[in-house]
């Protein structure tokens, strides 16, 4: 018996806009495309040896579930907490850029406020 995967964060709905961000976008795709982990896989086969291998094969599967399935659990939680924390990281990195946005505007209305307000002393 398998659990799902706890609920995701949703992540950026905004288009990359740097080479850097497209990357981190593609391997994003591809962490949440491979992250349920399933340890049953399907099972077929043709012809009379294949139907042999397929039933040997669900038998096995039967008697290891109680070694695998903790298992399969184990991974699938560690990929969703992965997932996860790659869409906190990634919030927190866009309130760091906004934040230095604002600081660097401040920065600057300063300099202009100084600048103009005070004359510079020799």
């Amino acid at each position: 018996m398998t659990t799902a995967p706890a609920e995701l964060p949703p992540d950026d709905t905004q288009a990359p806009a740097n080479a850097g961000d497209r990357l981190r976008a593609k391997w994003r795709e591809e962490a949440e495309r491979w992250a349920p982990v399933s340890a049953h896989l399907l099972l077929t086969g043709n012809g009379r040896l294949g139907t042999a291998l397929g039933a040997s094969r669900k038998a096995v599967r039967v008697l290891l579930r109680w070694y695998i399935n903790p298992i399969v659990e184990q991974q699938n939680h560690f990929n969703a907490a992965l997932l996860s924390l790659d869409a906190l990281n990634r919030a927190r990195e866009q309130e760091l850029v906004r934040e230095i946005a604002e600081l660097r505007a401040r920065v600057a209305e300063l300099e202009r406020t100084q600048a103009t307000s005070t004359p510079p002393t020799r």
